[in-house]
């Protein structure tokens, strides 16, 4: 652990967050801006690979607000790369262009996740955030002091350590550790969604700066041209979707089934074939499903990001959504805390600011299934296949909860009433 930081026997943070993605560094922003003593811990020292996200034109604001503006003279951005639209086959065969020409900004951005993430966790430390790396959550207890809320254990690869935290914050993605500490269930809808990433390489530049989405048979796929080079060769992202147990998905989990049902794709294999690429690296899995939390927060803790709600990629919201939250989540633990100087007293969800927080999550979330549901429903190609049946089945249920319930459907609801699905 850095030796720069400060006694943790002696400190008493006014927040622990626990994970440093996009999330847990935009929280981490968003409240040491506000002058609060925020301790950041990342479990991985390095990351070897995330997948590639884009973002849509009406997130560059968020972009600018916690890395500065992209297209700024000063700023060298690493990882961010300049889309001009979205081209989908998705309700029929016939390509639907989105052209970003027409937007405000005028385009959208790709991602390459490993610069971004350390770009976001370096701002935090810039902003006065302490960040710890190589050091896993490990355990949490209340405490009824005056100064203090939590008592954390904290393990790196040498020692474990006690802190203190007036609030915690779990960044943690679709793990939730600490929510799950905590006995907090994570709720699914019957959604098996699994990512399996293959990264292609061509030699000299690719001029495509098309997010592609192509829906097939047995689910729907993603492409997209990653920032940057390695010395003269272009990297491609290439995404299959589909539910974890078909046959499909254990097919795309080896380079000979992805090829094979790659080949069947209508534009983009072309595309491939056309810039000269070829396989490289061998194939990631990265479950993609959607899921939430029962509760977002609770007494001086709260959840952000995915570890509070994970969307389904087809949303286009990952990003957007982990800087957006964590900026309002931010915000209302400020107020939360300033409003409540002593103690937990006063911080759990009946608190002004984390209710608001706590009903925001609520309806993005029906917002979300909404959405979800809508585009998956206009696709009317092979009704017969099992993935295409499963969403049709689960966008029925979900609108007759929401018919038949007198207040919003919870997700336990959900959960409960597609089990057979």
């Amino acid at each position: 652990m850095p030796s720069t930081r400060p006694d943790p026997a002696h400190t008493t943070w006014d927040v622990v967050i626990v994970g440093a993605g996009p999330a847990g560094a935009a929280t981490a922003i968003t409240l040491a801006r506000f002058g609060q003593r925020v301790l950041l811990v990342e479990e991985r020292v390095s990351t070897r690979f995330k997948l590639g996200e884009s973002l849509p034109p009406t997130s560059i604001d968020l972009v600018k607000h916690f890395l500065g503006d992209p297209e700024g003279p000063e700023q060298q951005l690493p990882g961010l790369f300049r889309t001009a639209g979205n081209v989908s086959l998705w309700a029929t065969e016939q390509a639907d262009v989105a052209d970003f020409f027409f937007t405000s900004t005028g385009f959208g951005l790709c991602v390459e996740r490993l610069a971004f993430d350390e770009a976001l966790r370096s701002n935090a430390v810039a902003a006065g955030a302490t960040l710890l790396k190589g050091v896993r959550f490990q355990s949490c207890a209340r405490i009824a002091d005056s100064t203090f809320n939590w008592q954390l254990r904290l393990t790196s690869e040498t020692q474990t350590q006690q802190y203190r935290a007036r609030y915690l914050v779990d960044c943690s993605g679709r793990r939730a550790v600490v929510a799950r500490t905590l006995g907090v269930p994570t709720v699914h809808n019957d959604d098996r969604l699994f990512a399996y990433a293959q990264w292609f390489s061509c030699v000299g530049d690719d001029d495509d700066r098309y997010t592609r989405i192509e829906a097939a048979p047995h689910g729907w796929w993603y492409s997209n041209r990653l920032p940057g080079t390695e010395g003269n060769e272009t990297k491609r992202l290439v995404v299959f979707h589909s539910d974890k147990d078909l046959p499909a998905a254990r097919m795309a989990a080896c380079r000979q089934g992805f090829d094979q049902l790659l080949d069947d794709s209508t534009h983009i294999t072309p595309l491939l074939k056309a810039r000269g690429y070829h396989p490289c690296g061998t194939i990631r899995g990265a479950p993609a499903n959607s899921q939430r939390l029962q509760d977002f927060c609770g007494d001086a803790w709260m959840a952000v990001g995915d570890a509070a709600q994970a969307y389904d990629p087809l949303s286009s919201q990952g990003i957007d959504k982990a800087l957006r939250t964590a900026s309002h989540a931010g915000h209302m633990i400020h107020y939360a805390l300033t409003d409540c100087p002593q103690g937990a007293a006063g911080l759990d969800s009946r608190n002004e600011y984390v209710h608001q927080y706590d009903e925001q999550q609520r309806q993005l979330w029906q917002e979300y299934l909404s959405q979800r549901d809508f585009y998956y429903g206009i696709q009317p190609r092979w009704s017969d296949q099992p993935f295409w049946q499963r969403r049709r089945q689960l966008a029925n249920e979900v609108n007759r909860l929401q018919i038949d319930s007198p207040r919003p459907t919870t997700s336990r609801q959900l959960t409960q009433n597609s089990d057979g699905a």
